[in-house]
């Protein structure tokens, strides 16, 4: 699996004019990464793609089961992933801060270790 690298603030990584590939693990992280930040309604290609944030996750009083069941989803969908061995999930509604971690098992049969926090603007 390969993909155009992103940087850390989501645009495409550009070193000396030329566009750089990711592969292997770092592809899958990024993919996952990018799953977990889209919003729903946010792509313009497809207004129907996306986790739906302000609906369902930073509400008052949101349904915890039913969030982590979307994040779950998220992860599990993603091309190289095939099965979530421990999965962890936080919310703190007053920063609007997410933090997401977790062991995925990859469809390689090896084990995948991720840990990430996302500010919802």
């Amino acid at each position: 699996m390969a993909d155009l690298k992103l940087n850390a603030d989501g645009d495409l990584d550009i070193t000396d004019g030329n566009l750089s590939l990711v592969t292997g693990d770092d592809a899958i992280v990024q993919q996952i990464t990018i799953r977990l930040k889209l919003i729903l309604g946010e792509w313009f290609l497809d207004n129907r793609v996306g986790l739906p944030v302000f609906e369902e996750i930073f509400v008052k009083n949101p349904d915890l089961t039913r969030v982590r069941s979307i994040y779950r989803q998220a992860v599990i969908g993603t091309p190289g992933v095939s099965s979530l061995e421990e999965f962890n999930l936080g919310i703190d509604n007053e920063t609007r801060t997410l933090s997401v971690d977790f062991r995925a098992r990859k469809t390689d049969g090896e084990i995948l270790d991720y840990d990430n926090e996302f500010i919802i603007k």
